[in-house]
């Protein structure tokens, strides 16, 4: 027969461990977060499991999407161009905030009610007048020549009414003394056609303030929302709704319809998120076992990352990752350039970021690679960065 007083003593030392465990304990490193999606455990999971808590913008219609107030804005903006009024509008937030998604949805909206668009996501950098002219007019369908600007912007106005999006507006331009050309064209652009189209900008939070302050990019929008994180209901929200997607109706033995006021650990995940959605499919995933009964999960308590890495970079590694978040990402030639390094400087730096783990090459080319924030880890770095004033 079993000693119930230290059966008893296990299940506590066991519960004390999970829910009042040391400082230390609740730590998790930096690097099993920045690459989580290359352990073997993360490629061990379910496909359907990886394919719900996938992290990229959602298409218009997809099912993992929750209602934001911020569609609202968008259509309000949208019906008052409509309605005569000379509008144009943008919508910024941190990295991850799901800018992108938005976008998909209300385009999806106006394709269902039959209404013209154009949705434009920026790829890479545009670097003068004419690349600004052949990016638009491609976007646009209108044939591709070298056009003054004037004229290419007579052509635009001959078009008929559309919303025009743009997508990754924080990869507009390179802070070098050739961005103001860029600006300038595709500043005279919006300007010169808003009124007649609705222009639609989406930029990362960093990126839109630099194009504020340093080119009044303000002034091309008549109406402009900050996207915010998701706040702990939402992403308890979020985050059930991506169990379910995946076919999972039980968590801790809790089902999922009671989970909205539950205090257990989907609403510790919720917290520890901080609004980042990254961090909550993370902590869902790297925090998991499945349960006892069919379509069950368990989570464990999250545990704070660890960002004592960050604390150990030099002072040109953390101004590169403040440059790479308000540029969305750099090559080395830009790097070079901005910081006026030679370019074997600049590749030592962005490769010592890689392999911290706290970059990725966006780009696999060994002549020109091309570096952005690793986004799993993109709101931890960002908010480091700004307490220690390397970004506001």
């Amino acid at each position: 027969m079993p000693n119930t007083k230290n059966w008893l003593s296990d299940q506590w030392q066991h519960l004390t461990k999970d829910w009042f465990s040391t400082k230390e304990d609740q730590t998790v490193p930096l690097d099993q977060v920045s690459l989580f999606y290359q352990s073997d455990f993360y490629h061990s999971l379910d496909a359907g499991l990886k394919s719900a808590f996938y992290d990229g913008p959602l298409g218009g219609l997809d099912a993992r999407i929750i209602e934001r107030k911020d569609l609202k804005f968008l259509h309000n903006s949208y019906q008052l161009w409509e309605n005569g009024r000379n509008v144009s509008c943008a919508i910024y937030g941190e990295k991850g905030t799901g800018l992108s998604t938005l976008l998909n949805v209300f385009v999806n909206d106006l394709k269902q009610k039959e209404k013209p668009y154009k949705l434009l996501p920026l790829n890479k950098r545009l670097s003068n007048e004419q690349e600004v002219i052949n990016t638009i007019a491609k976007a646009l369908g209108i044939e591709n020549q070298d056009y003054k600007l004037d004229d290419f912007i007579d052509l635009v106005n001959q078009l008929p009414p559309m919303v025009i999006a743009i997508d990754n507006l924080h990869l507009l331009v390179q802070r070098t003394l050739a961005a103001q050309a860029v600006i300038d064209c595709f500043s005279a652009v919006i300007l010169a056609s808003r009124g007649h189209h609705f222009w639609l900008l989406a930029a990362e939070d960093q990126a839109w303030r630099r194009l504020c302050y340093g080119y009044s990019f303000e002034n091309l929008i008549s109406h402009q929302q900050h996207v915010s994180n998701f706040s702990e209901s939402q992403m308890r929200e979020l985050l059930i709704n991506r169990f379910s997607y995946a076919g999972f109706n039980i968590i801790n033995d809790i089902p999922t319809d009671k989970l909205h006021k539950e205090k257990g650990p989907l609403h510790n995940i919720a917290k520890r998120s901080k609004g980042c959605v990254e961090l909550g499919l993370f902590y869902c995933l790297n925090h998991l076992t499945h349960g006892t009964k069919p379509q069950s999960i368990f989570l464990m308590k999250p545990g704070e990352i660890d960002t004592t890495p960050l604390k150990k970079l030099t002072q040109s590694e953390l101004f590169t990752l403040a440059e790479i978040s308000t540029h969305g990402q750099l090559a080395v030639r830009e790097h070079a350039k901005i910081f006026r390094m030679s370019h074997n400087e600049s590749k030592m730096i962005l490769e010592h970021l890689r392999v911290l783990g706290i970059l990725d090459i966006t780009e696999d080319n060994a002549v020109n690679p091309v570096y952005q924030m690793k986004l799993i880890i993109c709101a931890v770095v960002i908010r480091y960065l700004i307490s220690m004033n390397y970004l506001y």
